[in-house]
């Protein structure tokens, strides 16, 4: 029989999200700034911009963040899938395996985000059922709350 318990999300979670997103946005931009040239420059510059703004408020607590953050992975992976096809396509090997490896990046920060939200959305009664620690006699005073 397979006995499974529920794991809490540290901050450390978050904080390794963040940097997989903000490392595979930079690695992507800098890197077509420095083969393509700064012709793009500024379409390559916007999404590291709002993705930067949006792991700053995340890091510092706005939880809000974590689903708008899900709208430029979900942009950049869409785009990036594309375009890696387009380079196993013609050839281009190494292209297409740097571009697999920022998808992973963006998808691996994008599973630990709604990993951290369903962790934190689970109610102390389903920790208990699976398992869970009883709680103490100081906890059982104050009944859970909704909101936290």
């Amino acid at each position: 029989m397979i006995s499974s318990r529920l794991v809490a999300t540290t901050r450390t979670d978050v904080r390794t999200a963040i940097a997989l997103l903000l490392l595979a946005e930079a690695t992507l931009c800098f890197t077509f700034l420095f083969i393509v040239g700064p012709i793009t420059t500024l379409e390559r510059l916007l999404p590291l911009a709002v993705v930067l703004v949006l792991c700053a408020a995340l890091y510092w607590g706005q939880h809000w963040a974590q689903w708008a953050l899900l709208a430029p992975i979900a942009f950049r992976v869409w785009k990036l899938v594309l375009l890696t096809a387009a380079a196993w396509g013609v050839g281009r090997a190494g292209t297409a395996l740097f571009l697999t490896l920022i998808v992973l990046a963006e998808l691996a920060a994008a599973f630990i985000l709604l990993d951290s939200y369903l962790v934190r959305r689970r109610s102390p009664r389903d920790f208990l059922s699976a398992g869970g620690p009883a709680p103490s006699a100081a906890s059982a005073a104050y009944p859970p709350t909704r909101h936290s």
